[in-house]
């Protein structure tokens, strides 16, 4: 780890990442295709300087340093998708997507117990869709999915869109109010609309909310396309005027977050979060969806005010980047101008299963990857960098696939262990890179980086997976520059 810049890269690394099948068969949602391991739809708030991530399938996930993020229990498995959670009076208070159960707690990793059931203002139990908070001085807010049948000859399937309404704030799960609608889906913005393309002019189903209130502005996020597709993306809706009233679109034309194309797409369903240093950080979900649409991954990056006090994302990245509170001006110095070295270079391998060949190690997708056969004892990946050309390694991230996985059936994902070596134009000995060798740490996104070393190929040893799971490498990505003109 460099000691003096850490850096990230996303798809966020996060240990332990769950099963899918383990939350769907609390769902009673499809088991009939493969498992498969999910992080998604993020709450996130910095407290006490901590991150701390409430995603759909397991809770929590806390960091220190934005590098290294840990599985903490909290008292509550998972809230099913979704999880909103808020601080208001001294109590930290949870629930999730489509329940009632409010949850609380002294301290924002638990455990939360159960202390009530959402309520409308005539006392009926509600289960709202993707609800989020918001705590403005002594008054509480909640915000979910709204849906209505089209009227007046209206030509769409559903209309979806962000209702809202003020709690009691002695008793944080019953509304005082009716609900408000604050924004609708609109068939003409087109990144609303559903599909691969934006192409369903009729469905938007716009979803994931979070509120956040920056200055004297209220601001709404919220998602549309679908989660499935590259074009699921975020925006927002503000109001200077209150909670439940005057939101409109941002000026500046959205959407806040999108990203349609490279190895990470779709950025939508998560949140907006103060940081160190009064800087903003957009989460979010992106796709992972090989075997299960909802088969997600989580991406961060930076939010930033314009002039009109209006919200923008400068990049959506999935190159290095410094982690939250290293640079001054992170604007302008975020990015570490480290490119991608690996993807589509020419990579061989000691072995291969028939249509899992290396070369999709380093197509710069996440719907493939190379799997060495079960009976190769060496499990080998050689990528050469260039042909007479080196480049300084500042970092590596390896995207894995658990094949064989089946929680339901007692196979469990767990920890890869590996090398990774590189060489140079000189030396033709191979030398260490990255030592995981002993490795117990469960990483489907493991990310490293170190000390820059000058080489012009590196290569992959596998040196053990999990009881049951084969592995599969989705992505084995090297980052740095060029060592052009520069003498040895």
């Amino acid at each position: 780890m460099n000691p003096i810049k850490a850096t990230y890269c996303n798809p966020i690394q996060i240990e332990n990442t769950p099963s899918g099948h383990w939350l769907d068969a609390v769902t009673k949602a499809d088991l009939s295709v493969p498992d498969f391991r999910s992080c998604a739809d993020p709450g996130v708030i910095w407290h006490d300087g901590k991150w701390i991530m409430y995603p759909s399938y397991r809770m929590a996930y806390v960091s220190e340093d934005f590098v290294h993020w840990k599985h903490v229990n909290i008292g509550i498995p998972h809230l099913r998708y979704s999880p909103a959670i808020v601080h208001f009076r001294d109590k930290w208070y949870l629930i999730g997507h489509n329940m009632s159960e409010v949850y609380s707690s002294d301290s924002p990793l638990g455990p939360f117990v159960l202390c009530g059931h959402m309520k409308d203002v005539h006392g009926n139990e509600m289960k709202p869709l993707d609800g989020c908070y918001l705590a403005d001085g002594d008054r509480l807010y909640f915000y979910w999915v709204g849906a209505e049948k089209p009227k007046n000859g209206e030509d769409v399937e559903a209309f979806t869109g962000t209702v809202g309404v003020e709690l009691d704030p002695d008793r944080p799960w019953q509304c005082i109010t009716e609900p408000v609608w604050l924004n609708r889906f609109d068939p003409s913005v087109t990144w609303q609309c559903t599909g691969e393309n934006n192409q369903n002019k009729r469905m938007g189903w716009l979803e994931g909310q979070w509120a956040i209130k920056i200055g004297k502005r209220y601001f709404i996020m919220y998602s549309g396309a679908g989660t499935q597709y590259s074009t699921y993306a975020t925006d927002v809706i503000y109001s200077d005027e209150g909670p439940l009233t005057g939101f409109k679109p941002q000026k500046r034309g959205g959407p806040l977050t999108q990203k349609r194309t490279g190895l990470l797409r779709g950025a939508g369903h998560g949140c907006i979060v103060e940081g160190p240093g009064g800087t903003y950080w957009a989460f979010y979900s992106t796709l992972y969806n090989f075997h299960h649409n909802y088969e997600r991954r989580v991406g961060m990056d930076l939010v930033c005010i314009d002039e009109n006090g209006e919200l923008y994302c400068p990049r959506m990245t999935e190159t290095p980047q410094y982690v939250p509170g290293v640079m001054a001006d992170p604007e302008k110095e975020n990015d570490t101008g480290w490119l991608p070295l690996t993807f589509y270079q020419r990579p061989t391998a000691t072995s291969f299963v028939p249509g899992r060949e290396p070369w999709y190690a380093v197509d710069d997708s996440v719907y493939s990857w190379w799997q060495p056969t079960a009976e190769d004892p060496e499990k080998t990946i050689e990528i050469p960098l260039g042909n007479q050309t080196e480049y300084w390694l500042h970092s590596v991230r390896l995207l894995w696939r658990d094949i064989g996985m089946d929680v339901r059936g007692g196979i469990h994902p767990g920890a890869f262990q590996y090398v990774i070596e590189y060489r140079t134009l000189k030396d033709a000995e191979w030398r260490m890179l990255v030592d995981a060798s002993q490795n117990t740490t469960d990483l489907c996104v493991d990310y490293r980086d170190f000390s820059p070393v000058r080489a012009n190929s590196i290569r992959l040893r596998i040196l053990g997976s999990p009881r049951g799971i084969e592995p599969g490498l989705v992505s084995l990505t090297a980052f740095g520059k060029c060592a052009c003109g520069e003498a040895y």
